[in-house]
């Protein structure tokens, strides 16, 4: 069986090499990026079955969901926002746009299930 494809968008390396070692561990092919302009892109070349995106980045994640969910090509992709924005008008914003969750940083042990229930693994 083929590993489903994530890709993991966050403008802190840190946050990015952690969680591609634990998705690659746990089964996934996961792909990061910590530059926010290469998140199209990126979804674009690999067709992840879902993308893990980070709203303050130098392109706002709600930004980039924005035309990620207009676009056809990339709008089928599932995303879930990561973040350390807390207040429930943002969540609902998000949500609204398209976002399948949205998980506060930091995350715990909880949140590989989250990705996997996401991308029909549970």
């Amino acid at each position: 069986m083929e590993r489903p494809t994530i890709l993991i968008a966050d403008d802190e390396p840190m946050i990015v090499s952690a969680l591609t070692r634990v998705a690659n561990s746990a089964g996934f092919n996961a792909i990061g990026d910590t530059s926010s302009t290469q998140v199209i892109p990126l979804a674009k070349a690999h067709r992840p079955q879902l993308i893990i995106l980070d709203l303050r980045q130098c392109v706002d994640g709600r930004d980039i969901l924005a035309q990620l969910k207009k676009d056809p090509e990339t709008n089928n992709i599932k995303v879930i926002i990561l973040t350390a924005v807390e207040d429930q008008f943002t969540r609902q914003t998000c949500l609204e746009l398209g976002a399948v969750d949205y998980e506060l940083k930091p995350f715990d042990s909880t949140f590989m299930q989250k990705i996997r229930r996401h991308v029909g693994l549970e």
